[in-house]
């Protein structure tokens, strides 16, 4: 197993540590923010929550948390177009990815939770 292959491995396993070094590297340079931080580990979460989730259930969910992330994007746009004039795209998919951010961190925390506890109590 190469050095490559154990880091990819661990940032999926461990996708919110990417987004606590990028967040103590955000101090240390000065054109990284959280938001950057946030955006790496979104892109990490759209792979491990999926992995996580089938883990955990044995079914492959991948088409329906992609089926939701549609869902949240085509809401957010009706939103954005209803209450603003003019719809400014990458204010809207920058919206769009932070809500990703938050609604997958929070599926891959219950999921590790149902997890540790569906596993502490079935042995």
């Amino acid at each position: 197993m190469g050095i490559g292959q154990i880091l990819l491995s661990s940032m999926l396993m461990f996708p919110h540590g990417v987004f606590i070094l990028g967040g103590l590297a955000s101090k240390k340079i000065k054109n990284m923010t959280i938001g950057h931080a946030a955006d790496v580990t979104t892109v990490l979460l759209l792979f491990s929550v999926p992995l996580a989730l089938e883990a955990l259930t044995g079914m492959k969910l991948g088409f329906a948390l992609f089926s939701l992330l549609v869902v949240i994007a085509m809401y957010r746009t009706y939103d954005v177009w209803r209450n603003e004039k003019e719809i400014a795209i990458g204010k809207l998919l920058r919206n769009i990815w932070r809500i990703y951010f938050i609604v997958l961190s929070i599926l891959y925390v219950l999921t590790l939770i149902i997890g540790m506890f569906y596993h502490s109590t079935s042995h």
